[in-house]
């Protein structure tokens, strides 16, 4: 009989050489100390993009879908469609020039946020203060067009709203708190980078007026080069800017559409030439567009964020990152720095059922990840994939192959398989991070050719594993994650 403990020894051994622990538990946010690993810090907008912008238009008009759905759905892009939700019907023809719910409902599929901009429109400062059961009032106004919504997006919350006329005071933004998240006004300032308490209530918004005449479309292009002169302060202060626009028709259409009393519209060939400088900043990380919603996400988890790294070891960090938010609404994920050793060159993180393999980089002197994660989506884990997943042969055999598992993370089972040249004595163990045996999988002669096995990790809980094979002199070994 063969004595395999010199192989499975000298597996463990590498097995510990891994894992040596760190006691030290970091609770600051600076990268600046790399004598410690796992510091997190949150950029200031997504993929730490420069500024951030947002598109939004009012009403639930049919052109929203005919016209502003392709061109913003052609460069990648989203909005804020705030809707007047007892405007929109079942089907065509509607309600004036008003779109229908299964319209808005396709847009809000291709990750569109859907908000509120009252039930009939209304001047909100004219009506009174009411309750929820009283019809032309304040309070009624607010509730019901958000319930509206919610019925139709399988009730997801709907967090956003846009003043009537952009109609506001500082008693309204209270009311529209009891509700809403943010509330969309007008001004002609960007947005700041943070926002407190009622500044939530009053978003910026800039709209674009059109001077006449608007004969041809060469007539509106002093207007697009102001607006985007607008933006690029934006960009260059780091703000936050918000479009606020109706109706958007082919320039062709303009005058037709001016005539039955549209407000403002805009052209699609304006919107198209926005949108192409629009997705030139971008591809410069200069600016990061996205719906007003996911960017008031971002930003209250971004200044409410707090981190605690968990455990530490040369091929492991957990990390902990919560915030006192509410977890229906607040699960956007944030793009952090973290920290690593400098040996690290790539990581695995896993967070939840996700996971993703990332390049580290030297940013200060200190290595890091630019990482998406997201607040109270359970532990984030971090792997040196280059030492727990890089295949470890203390001799390579020749005899045989031990392939990867697949799939790989798994839950709860996965095929491992093999090929051998002859036949011979095949001995299999799986092994857990610390060293320990878990499970005998094979102890049998096996004929020449390949072989699976499926692996049923049921009992067992998350962790990083190593599965031994050895055939005579000869051993390989192979990592393998069970994410549950």
């Amino acid at each position: 009989m063969i004595n395999y403990s010199k192989y499975i020894i000298l597996a463990v051994s590498f097995l510990m050489i891994i894992i040596s622990p760190c006691d030290n538990v970091i609770a600051n946010t600076g990268l600046s100390d790399g004598s410690n690993f796992g510091k997190v810090y949150v950029t200031r907008w997504a993929d730490d993009r420069k500024s951030a912008f947002s598109f939004s238009f009012d009403d639930g008009f049919k052109a929203q879908y005919d016209y502003v759905r392709p061109i913003l759905n052609s460069f990648g892009f989203n909005a804020t469609c705030f809707l007047l939700p007892p405007f929109l019907t079942e089907q065509l023809p509607g309600i004036w020039r008003y779109g229908t719910w299964p319209m808005f409902l396709e847009m809000y599929s291709e990750v569109y946020e859907l908000g509120s901009h009252s039930l009939n429109h209304p001047h909100l400062l004219q009506l009174p203060v009411g309750d929820t059961l009283t019809p032309n009032t304040i309070h009624y106004e607010l509730y019901h067009s958000k319930k509206m919504i919610e019925a139709r997006t399988n009730y997801t919350t709907c967090i956003t709203f846009a003043y009537p006329y952009a109609e506001h005071n500082q008693y309204l933004d209270s009311l529209a708190s009891l509700y809403y998240e943010s509330a969309r006004a007008i001004g002609l300032n960007p947005n700041n980078y943070t926002l407190n308490n009622l500044q939530w209530y009053a978003l910026k918004s800039y709209e674009v007026i059109f001077n006449e005449p608007r004969i041809v479309f060469e007539d509106d292009l002093d207007e697009l080069n102001s607006f985007m002169n607008w933006i690029d302060n934006s960009i260059a202060n780091g703000t936050w800017g918000i479009q606020l626009a109706h109706e958007v028709v082919p320039f062709a259409e303009l005058g037709e559409l001016i005539s039955q009393g549209a407000y403002n519209p805009i052209s699609s060939e304006w919107l198209v030439l926005l949108c192409d400088w629009l997705a030139q900043k971008s591809n410069d990380n200069l600016i990061w567009i996205e719906s007003i919603g996911n960017i008031t996400k971002y930003i209250k988890e971004r200044d409410a964020y707090s981190y605690q790294v968990l455990s530490q070891s040369n091929s492991l960090i957990e990390i902990s990152l919560t915030d006192n938010l509410s977890d229906q609404i607040y699960n956007y994920p944030l793009t952090a720095y973290i920290s690593l050793p400098e040996t690290w060159e790539k990581v695995l993180l896993v967070q939840n059922n996700n996971s993703k393999i990332y390049q580290s980089f030297s940013l200060d002197t200190v290595q890091v990840i630019l990482a998406q994660i997201t607040p109270d989506n359970g532990v984030i884990q971090l792997y040196d994939y280059t030492s727990t997943f890089v295949e470890f042969e203390k001799q390579k055999p020749t005899d045989f192959i031990l392939f990867q598992n697949y799939p790989n993370p798994f839950n709860p089972s996965t095929t491992i398989s093999f090929e051998m040249k002859r036949s011979g004595f095949v001995l299999l163990n799986l092994y857990d991070i610390l060293g320990n045996k878990i499970s005998e999988l094979i102890a049998e002669e096996k004929p020449a050719g390949k072989h699976n096995i499926l692996f049923d990790a049921a009992s067992l809980p998350s962790g990083v594993y190593t599965y031994v094979m050895n055939i005579g002199d000869s051993f390989q070994s192979k990592k393998l994650m069970l994410i549950k």
